[in-house]
Formats: C-alpha cells, structure tokens, sequence
C-alpha cells in the first residue's frame, strides 16, 4: 500500500510541476499581451503625447503615466487571475480529492502570492518599453 501511496504522490508532484510550467507559459504569453496592447496604445495616442509636451510635461510625467495604466490593468489581471485559480483549486479539491486542508497550505498560497507578484512584474516589464516609446515622442 506504500508503493502505491508513493507512487500517487509521485504522480501528483509531475503534475503539479506541469501546470505550474503551463502557469509560467501562459505569464509570459500575458506579459507579451499586455506589451503589445500598451504599444498600441502608444502607438494611438502620439497626439495626446504631443500635446502634453508641448505644455510642457516632462519626460519623468509621461513615463509614469503610462507605467501607472500598466500597473493597474496587470494588478487587476493579476489579482483575478489568483482569485480563479484558487477557485479553481478549491473545487477541484472538493470534488475530486473531497479534501481542501492542502489549498489552505502555507505553500499553497505561497505560490498563488507567487503568482500573482510574477504577473504584476511581467506586465510593468512588459510596459517599459511602450512608456519609453511615449517619451521618445517628437513634440511637433
């Protein structure tokens, strides 16, 4: 009965490690996301850039304003993305295992706090670059 306990904890810990590989995947692919939609963006408001320097803002300014719209929609994305997956986990655990004591784990929230502070560093990454595009913005 040992060999089979151990081999079904086996199992679990390869799966485990398989969502959590498709957990990064799917963190970069948003990073990704969230860049190209901050570009367009951009990309769309050039006039508003335009305007803003030439009633003088400064560069620090314009570059914060975009940081702080990629830092709101990756908080938000990244705090609802942790809430389903701990809804998630919550009735998979339920219905399958009928035990919820391991969603409660230390660890277990551990990696959804993980989760959700990678996500929120993937998107502000994944801003810089557009805000630094804003700021290279001719005024003319």
């Amino acid at each position: 009965m040992n060999m089979v306990l151990e081999g079904a904890n086996e199992f679990f810990g390869y799966i485990s490690k398989f969502l959590m590989g498709i957990g990064a995947i799917s963190l970069v692919v948003a990073g990704v996301s969230i860049l190209n939609v901050m570009l367009m963006s951009t990309m769309e408001r050039t006039k508003e850039i335009r305007i803003m320097k030439a009633i003088d803002t400064s560069k620090k300014e314009i570059m914060t304003i975009f940081l702080l719209e990629t830092a709101i929609l990756r908080v938000f994305g990244s705090l609802v993305g942790g809430i389903l997956s701990f809804a998630g986990g919550f009735i998979i655990n339920s219905t399958i295992l009928k035990d919820i004591s391991y969603l409660f784990a230390p660890s277990s929230l551990l990696y959804i706090i993980l989760g959700i502070g990678f996500g929120i560093f993937t998107g502000l990454l994944g801003g810089l670059y557009p805000a630094w595009i804003g700021v290279k913005t001719k005024a003319t």
